[in-house]
């Protein structure tokens, strides 16, 4: 179940996740690429300001809502939005289930997972007053874990500046933690991301089943 190809009748929702904002800015470059025509809903306004199309929206409201007769649509969440809470959001009649789209960075991940220490003070405080924060009371590691667990495709960005023995060990370990997801290595320039997106297995889940 779930095993969709991409085509004009069914425009692909795509969510994109992570604490990691040049490595979703990457995928999200990646994903425009292939795509060649979406609508793009931000979180953020300097992913605005960074992505170059005319096609951009910076949503306000705690999660961001879809206008009628979109084709493809990118959600670039904020870096502390909880992705089921976007999903929940952007499933509406009509529409396949949204892809949720967790960019990690493979040269930190696995320091950032061990690490208990909490979000930068600053960061917490602006997270405070901004609703799509929704994690923003979260630690890092926490909400590391909130996007790999409900993730369909998991992108490793930067796959190549990584040690051998370590990315080996963290692509098991996100196997171990979402069986049911992709695991891809993302250089920024290789294609194949939509389609591994419109052929993953989540149509079965619920947007609260997943995180």
């Amino acid at each position: 179940m779930g095993k969709r190809k991409l085509d004009s009748k069914h425009p692909i929702t795509c969510i994109v996740s992570g604490l990691y904002a040049g490595g979703k800015l990457a995928v999200a470059r990646a994903l425009l690429k292939e795509l060649r025509s979406a609508t793009v809903l931000v979180g953020d306004p300097a992913a605005k300001r960074a992505l170059s199309t005319k096609e951009v929206i910076e949503y306000n409201g705690e999660t961001p809502k879809l206008p009628h007769g979109l084709g493809n649509v990118v959600v670039l969440a904020h870096d502390l939005a909880q992705p089921s809470r976007i999903a929940a959001a952007t499933t509406s009649g009509g529409r396949a289930a949204p892809k949720l789209l967790c960019v990690i960075d493979a040269r930190s991940f696995l320091d950032e997972w061990e690490s208990v220490d909490a979000l930068p003070e600053k960061v917490r405080e602006a997270g405070k007053k901004d609703l799509r924060a929704h994690l923003s009371e979260k630690k890092p590691c926490e909400i590391l874990a909130e996007c790999v667990e409900s993730a369909d495709v998991i992108a490793l960005s930067h796959s190549e500046a990584a040690d051998a023995d370590e990315l080996e060990m963290l692509e098991a370990m996100l196997r171990a933690l979402n069986p049911s997801a992709a695991v891809v290595r993302h250089s920024g320039r290789g294609g194949g991301l939509v389609e591994r997106l419109a052929t993953s297995a989540s149509e079965g889940r619920a947007p609260a089943e997943r995180g």
